[in-house]
């Protein structure tokens, strides 16, 4: 009576998981289309790619811990389970299945955004690289930041060499005259801007 009981209870939790499988998926599908649909307009930011991409993921874990488990309990007793309630048992591997399949395809989507910057980028760094050159810097590393709220880049003086491998003569000569002992000298500093509608912000 005990495994009945057993056997009934862990085959509406897999019909329930079933249920939260397919719901996850659609999810999963909706928001692909939605990153894509914001991209093309343009309206695509890093935060929010980066939060909804973090909370699809956690979800997803959370349904492979169910999966997991419940496949786990299945395999102990699958004889019983199929004899007792096949279309269920049926119906949850199709999902499963499917589920695994869009799981896929969303991980390999968000590989596509691993590196992305929004359209404004250029922008933005060009606002950068004019504020820097009135303080007479230049711009020594690539820019960081998500584009929506801040934005930073390590900065030198225009006087002074890189640390980074020189890209040409004059910029080895001028690495030489500034070494010590021998050794290049890193002249770069750090410089880091608020960005509000669009507009990199300037506190000088």
């Amino acid at each position: 009576m005990a495994e009945k009981e057993l056997i009934n209870r862990v085959t509406k939790e897999s019909s329930i998981l079933s249920e939260k499988l397919e719901n996850t998926l659609t999810d999963l599908l909706k928001l692909m289309d939605q990153l894509k649909e914001l991209e093309r307009a343009s309206e695509l930011t890093i935060p929010y790619l980066k939060g909804t991409i973090k909370k699809s993921l956690s979800v997803i874990e959370a349904c492979n811990r169910e999966i997991r488990q419940k496949n786990n309990m299945y395999s102990v007793c699958e004889k019983e389970m199929q004899r007792e309630n096949p279309v269920i048992w049926d119906e949850y591997f199709r999902v499963q299945k499917t589920f695994n399949n869009v799981v896929t395809d969303f991980i390999s989507f968000t590989e596509q955004y691993k590196y992305f910057v929004p359209n404004n980028s250029k922008e933005l760094e060009n606002q950068v690289q004019k504020i820097l050159d009135k303080k007479g810097y230049i711009v020594d590393s690539y820019f960081e930041g998500d584009y929506d709220t801040w934005i930073g880049v390590y900065a030198r003086p225009k006087d002074k060499p890189t640390y980074l491998d020189p890209a040409n003569a004059e910029e080895a000569t001028l690495q030489e005259k500034y070494s010590l002992n021998g050794f290049k000298q890193d002249f770069s500093e750090w410089f880091e801007w608020e960005i509000k509608n669009n507009e990199v912000v300037s506190t000088n």
